[in-house]
């Protein structure tokens, strides 16, 4: 999972990544703060220390599950319902879901909370 963190021309902390993970920029970029972070990390260290089976957030746009070994990140979007689409065509949803180990997630929680804090 590649990504980067930058700050736009109005000096606003954004994060973009790579193609099948571009759900965690947009969710880094509009819902994590600093606090929400170190939130994040404590319960990843409660997951890793098999204190807690799971543990689920809901934000604004998205919802976040994390289990002892993975984290899922899910845009509410997602939920959709009927048949709208004509037969053949696809959602296109690679940056509304995106997944990685739970290893990873705190990897990035925490370079995205020094950056923002910098």
């Amino acid at each position: 999972m590649d990504f980067e963190f930058f700050r736009d021309l109005t000096g606003v902390c954004r994060a973009r990544f790579s193609m099948g993970h571009e759900a965690f920029g947009q969710w880094l970029t509009d819902e994590v703060t600093p606090a929400e972070a170190s939130a994040l990390l404590a319960q990843i260290r409660r997951l890793e220390a098999r204190q807690d089976e799971e543990f689920r957030r809901v934000y604004a746009e998205f919802t976040l599950l994390l289990s002892r070994d993975d984290a899922e990140l899910a845009a509410h979007s997602l939920a959709f319902e009927g048949d709208q689409l004509e037969e053949g065509m696809a959602y296109y949803d690679d940056e509304l879901f995106a997944g990685c180990g739970l290893d990873d997630l705190a990897r990035v929680l925490e370079q995205w909370r020094a950056f923002i804090q910098a």
